[in-house]
């Protein structure tokens, strides 16, 4: 059974422990796309290991799928196909927005002009939801304005379940990875200068997770983050093909140190630390910016980049010294396990749905 599947279907199995027996079963209607990352680990896994709850999740939801059950609430992430008549709607869910990004692109963002048209459509969900859920405070703090009904969730991943577990491949090289969009290219644009250096490290692999040339904008996109990444194709590296959400961390199996470049700006430092915690589900070692949202998490193992020569000094100690990137990559592993544990995290989710519905 693959991965979305598993989710869908089977949303009670990993739940045992945290059910409680007397709690009311509450019914959540999720809406998303299955190529969609942000409705994946905020709409699908959520409502996988959501106790005491029944779950549908789907992208379009059919008369027969809303009328098999009389579901209490609606979540979905930025939009779904009930935005366009609010009242209507909410005679029927209370509603549940999730926001994981800001949703103000900066200029150079990719798809700056083509989302600037949504502005208003998300302003208004903000507007008339009955809960906004976001990754970090700083997103909160914005989503207050428009409503006060606001709650905090971070991300967080089911360690040991489904593609999260830490089987990896094996390899003669130490292989340095990076996986993600294209929208990315501001960020690997970092690593372009410090990269020519790498050649100086030996048994090095440089491995590119999510490359697509399905379309000439994604593979000129693509083919530049490529060329800055593995200086200009002098480095040995590897492309690794886009994989769906649900089976994403199949990237993550060729890494043994993991590069996070993140520019420092106020849209920035809205996202969340979801890098951090895939990496740690392969208990794969960190270079990562000090910037935020990555240094709110100071106590993270990692190491930190505080400026570009660190790239390199970061990347030859890790290189040079096995056991410690192994250290690192178990310590990241039990850090994240323990702070963004998902049953605690999915605990507070399952208690706002519960006074959603008795409100």
């Amino acid at each position: 059974m693959d991965q979305q599947k598993k989710a869908i279907t089977s949303i009670h199995q990993n739940q045992s422990n945290i059910v409680d027996k007397d709690a009311k079963i509450i019914q959540v209607l999720g809406i998303t796309q299955k190529q969609s990352g942000c409705g994946w680990h905020r709409v699908m896994l959520p409502l996988a290991f959501l106790p005491d709850s029944y779950n549908h999740v789907c992208n379009v939801p059919t008369k027969e799928i809303l009328e098999e059950r009389q579901f209490d609430i609606l979540l979905y992430n930025r939009f779904s196909q009930f935005d366009h008549d609010w009242d209507e709607t909410k005679q029927h869910f209370k509603v549940v927005m999730d926001l994981d990004d800001d949703w103000e692109l900066p200029y150079n963002h990719p798809l700056y002009y083509g989302y600037e048209a949504h502005k208003k459509r998300i302003i208004n969900n903000i507007f008339n939801a009955d809960l906004v859920t976001c990754t970090n405070a700083r997103i909160a703090d914005k989503v207050s304005k428009y409503n006060k009904k606001v709650l905090v969730l971070p991300n967080c991943l089911p360690y040991g379940e489904q593609q999260y577990t830490g089987d990896k491949y094996d390899s003669d090289k130490t292989r340095i990875f990076w996986a993600g969009g294209s929208t990315h290219l501001e960020d690997i644009k970092l690593l372009s200068n410090p990269f020519k250096r790498l050649t100086a490290l030996k048994d090095i692999e440089m491995v590119l997770g999510g490359y697509t040339d399905t379309d000439p904008v994604s593979k000129s996109y693509w083919d530049k983050i490529h060329s800055m990444f593995t200086n200009g194709g002098k480095l040995a590296n590897r492309k690794l093909i886009s994989e769906m959400p649900s089976n994403y961390m199949e990237h993550f199996k060729h890494a043994d140190i993991m590069v996070v470049p993140l520019q420092e700006s106020p849209w920035h430092a809205s996202k969340s630390n979801l890098k951090l915690l895939e990496a740690a589900a392969k208990r794969v070692a960190v270079v990562v910016s000090d910037v935020e949202p990555y240094n709110l998490d100071k106590d993270a193992p990692v190491l930190w980049v505080k400026n570009q020569a660190d790239w390199f000094k970061h990347l030859s100690y890790l290189v040079n010294n096995p056991d410690e990137r192994i250290k690192m990559g178990n310590d990241l592993f039990e850090w994240a396990k323990n702070k963004y544990n998902h049953e605690r995290i999915n605990e507070a989710r399952r208690s706002a749905f519960a006074d959603l519905v008795k409100a």
